[in-house]
């Protein structure tokens, strides 16, 4: 084909040159690439960049400056503090709370070339867990170790707390895990009882009982024998789990189920605690004991009876319900000092509020109320508690429960002035209600609403609704005593109405002034109107007060004519008090204005109480 040698050559020349270059593809690749590295820098270098603007360049020298006068002090400051560990660590501590976290981060970089700084490293990790930055303590945990700088125990501490306040539980307890499984998988740092609870604080915060139950596995008898607060945790978060079912639609059954597994649970888990305790491995405090309590209130009848067996068996407190009459104590006293000898070795933890509550919390779902007074006196008198705010309400509603109108109005009047909050009014109302079969009902009610008037200066409609109702209500002994005429009760009724009115009117006055009041307003009305921003509560108690004077006039159930047109005239002034708010609704509202009160009241605020009638 080739006749002519030099085109052979030729040709042989370049298949020759094709094979070098096909057995060196690695050095062919890297020239290709240099060459359009080289390509890319010099088109770079002939395109024109575009020049920053000036409030760019502004904030770029600002940014300059700012990094100059960190260092320049972080030079200065260096040169006094000789690098002592402990004037480094005080110095960190103190511009910190100043705010100046990338002066002290730089300070410690700086100065952690040559000397150890554990403690201030701790210092910005705390900081950033306080200020609620997760990955920049981390970033600052693993920056430690990079530069020699060994963790100590306390570090483990601070991470393990923030995580547990940190704003976002789901990542908080992976990191929280994270670093707990390297502290076990390596021995320089084991982690202990106290770094134990605190992983177990953040799934608890976290609602993540697999994780928890998975720590919990970690516990032995040396470094992380656990303690009180290790079950108080556990206990704590079985019972948060439950809250949970309500939103998840559940069907009854299914409901049931999740809780049972919860008591069982936590069953378990007080069997052990009450193993160790008597083995004396563990002592037991409060918080532990109220914690179980509060397990087994969410159980049926027979696990919330449980909850005063277990206050006595570990508290030592006891049980006025057992037996009645004037041998209760002696008898109780008897099974106490018998279970006392039985345990001399053991400490007994003290009961507290915490406790206080338990127990009024335990008899009103027992219906064990009827005691109750007698537990009060013990925990105020014996153990010397004083009852605080929740304690009070808890009493009252459990007074309210067992009908005590007498004990209830006794309770309310030796309430601490701080505590009186209209919620404790309407209790204490609520309970002269239910005690309708006593005929010094009304006069227990008359009481707490001259108490309510001489304390609160605008007192709360609702509380007033029902006092009106009690008025209204407890009237069986009037008819009983007046069965040979009953126009004769009829007027003892007609009587206890209009006294309920004539103590309600000029409390109601003070209402009606502050919604009708162009002038300049009172501190005290301008704080009422500020708590009590709804209008509607003072037109409805004006309703109940109409219909009340309605009745007895209508039926006549008073003897005196002075008495009747009083009655009536306040009743225009009350019936014009009521136009005057339809007035100022909407049309569509005003159009249904009774359908809408009337679900206001009994919907939203008369629900906790019985209907008014």
């Amino acid at each position: 084909m080739f006749v002519c040698k030099v085109c052979l050559r030729k040709n042989l020349g370049a298949v020759a040159c094709d094979a070098r270059l096909r057995l060196r593809p690695a050095q062919t690749q890297a020239a290709i690439a240099v060459s359009s590295r080289r390509l890319a820098s010099s088109s770079a270098a002939a395109t024109p960049q575009a020049s920053p603007s000036p409030e760019d360049r502004k904030t770029e020298l600002a940014e300059e400056r700012q990094v100059q006068k960190v260092e320049f002090a972080v030079r200065k400051h260096l040169q006094y503090l000789s690098k002592d560990p402990f004037k480094v660590q005080e110095h960190v501590s103190r511009i910190l709370k100043k705010g100046k976290f990338e002066e002290a981060l730089a300070l410690v970089r700086k100065a952690s070339r040559d000397t150890k700084l554990t403690v201030s490293w701790n210092h910005l990790i705390d900081y950033e867990m306080k200020n609620q930055r997760l990955h920049g303590a981390i970033k600052l945990y693993n920056e430690m170790k990079k530069r020699a700088q060994l963790p100590d125990a306390w570090t483990f501490t601070i991470i393990f707390r923030g995580c547990a306040k940190s704003d976002h539980p789901k990542l908080a307890v992976s990191e929280a895990l994270r670093i707990y499984n390297s502290m076990i998988a390596h021995d320089r740092i084991s982690p202990t009882t106290h770094h134990l609870n605190a992983v177990l604080e953040v799934c608890n915060r976290a609602g993540d009982l697999d994780s928890m139950f998975t720590v919990l596995e970690t516990m032995n008898n040396r470094l992380r024998k656990p303690d009180c607060w290790t079950y108080t945790i556990v206990l704590n978060a079985l019972r948060h789990s439950t809250y949970k079912l309500a939103h998840l639609d559940l069907d009854p059954a299914a409901a049931k189920q999740q809780t049972d597994l919860v008591l069982n649970r936590g069953k378990m888990l007080w069997e052990d605690v009450m193993a160790r305790w008597h083995n004396g491995h563990i002592l037991i405090d409060e918080a532990l004991v109220c914690a179980m309590g509060r397990i087994l209130a969410m159980g049926d009848y027979a696990d919330k009876k449980k909850i005063l067996s277990i206050l006595e068996s570990t508290m030592r407190i006891p049980r006025f319900d057992l037996t009645e009459g004037a041998a209760v104590e002696g008898d109780t006293q008897a099974q106490i000092h018998a279970t006392d000898t039985r345990s001399d070795s053991l400490t007994v933890p003290k009961p507290g509020n915490n406790t206080l509550s338990l127990v009024m919390t335990c008899l009103q779902v027992t219906k064990k109320t009827s005691v109750a007074p007698k537990y009060w006196q013990h925990f105020t008198s014996v153990y010397g508690i004083e009852p605080d705010k929740a304690n009070h309400i808890h009493y009252i509603q459990v007074l309210g429960k067992g009908r005590a109108s007498a004990k209830a109005a006794e309770a309310l009047c030796s309430m601490p002035d701080d505590f009186l909050v209209p919620f404790v009014y309407r209790s204490a109302l609520s309970a002269c209600i239910h005690d309708g079969l006593n005929k010094h009902a009304f006069e227990h009610a008359c009481k707490i609403f001259d108490f309510m008037v001489k304390k609160a200066p605008y007192l709360d409609p609702l509380s007033m609704r029902l006092f009106l109702q009690v008025a209204r209500s407890n009237v069986r002994h009037l008819y009983e005593g007046h069965k040979d005429d009953s126009n004769a009760g009829k007027l003892a009724v007609g009587s206890q109405i209009v006294t309920a009115l004539e103590r309600m009117w000029n409390p109601f006055r003070a209402l009606m002034n502050t919604l009708h009041h162009n002038g300049r307003d009172h501190p005290e009305k301008k704080l009422w109107r500020l708590k009590s921003s709804e209008k509607e509560e003072v037109v409805a108690t004006a309703r109940r007060m109409i219909a009340a004077m309605d009745v007895v006039t209508g039926e006549k159930m008073a003897e005196d004519e002075k008495v009747l047109e009083t009655l009536k005239a306040k009743r225009s002034l009350l019936n014009k008090l009521v136009e005057r708010y339809v007035e100022t609704l909407p049309v569509d509202v005003r159009s249904k204005g009774n359908k809408k009160m009337s679900l206001r009241e009994d919907g939203r605020t008369d629900s906790h109480f019985p209907r008014i009638a």
